[in-house]
């Protein structure tokens, strides 16, 4: 992946090297080290490892807010809304992986801290999509749920705990993946034969796909 500065560059490999180390083990020397930068030039652009996690994050949710706001622009059925939200989810840990495993694996350190009140913000506005979509469905008559909070943080805890599992080179794609975890919460939520809702998981998933700065 071209890097296009040098603080772009920066937070991409502070996000490979908590991906695969942990927050904790994570140095910026050793950031800096594989940059061909100095540990200066970091503290330049960014006051602490901390508030480079931070920094992390915020343009994780971005990239999340962005995709998501393109899938309600372009899909009006909110069955197929929910199918892109679920694909898109799944999606980045495939092709955001670095980013997403720091912010999923990370997220305790967000709990205390000048980050919790943002972090907590982000969250709660993208579970309110979800949400919103849900019962949206429910008014429309084409989803059923008695609640629609509840549902959506099913929907989150499926997807976002699949960073523990999900391997990239695994045995499925994650359009195999989303197109089952789609039909296991469809089948609870919507009356439709299997036929159709093939077709609408295949048009919400090639949605997502075309949605630009889908990753870092």
């Amino acid at each position: 992946m071209a890097r296009k500065n040098s603080r772009d560059a920066i937070l991409q490999v502070f996000a490979e090297h908590v991906a695969a180390r942990g927050y904790a083990d994570t140095s910026l020397g050793d950031v800096a080290a594989e940059l061909g930068l100095s540990k200066g030039t970091i503290v330049h652009h960014f006051r602490s490892k901390e508030a480079l996690l931070g920094e992390v994050h915020v343009a994780y949710f971005g990239r999340r807010f962005a995709e998501a706001e393109f899938v309600l622009a372009e899909l009006s059925d909110p069955v197929e809304r929910l199918v892109a939200m679920i694909y898109a989810l799944l999606a980045a840990h495939r092709d955001d992986r670095a980013a997403s495993l720091a912010c999923l694996r990370e997220l305790v350190r967000y709990f205390d801290g000048e980050l919790n009140d943002y972090v907590r913000q982000q969250r709660t506005g993208y579970t309110e999509i979800v949400v919103g979509i849900l019962r949206d469905g429910v008014q429309r008559g084409v989803l059923h749920t008695a609640d629609a909070r509840m549902s959506a943080l099913q929907i989150f805890g499926m997807c976002n705990y699949a960073w523990t599992w999900y391997r990239p080179d695994g045995p499925q794609s994650v359009e195999e993946i989303a197109s089952r975890f789609a039909v296991n919460v469809l089948a609870g939520l919507v009356r439709a034969d299997d036929g159709e809702l093939s077709v609408r998981i295949a048009s919400a998933i090639e949605t997502v796909r075309r949605a630009p700065g889908r990753s870092a």
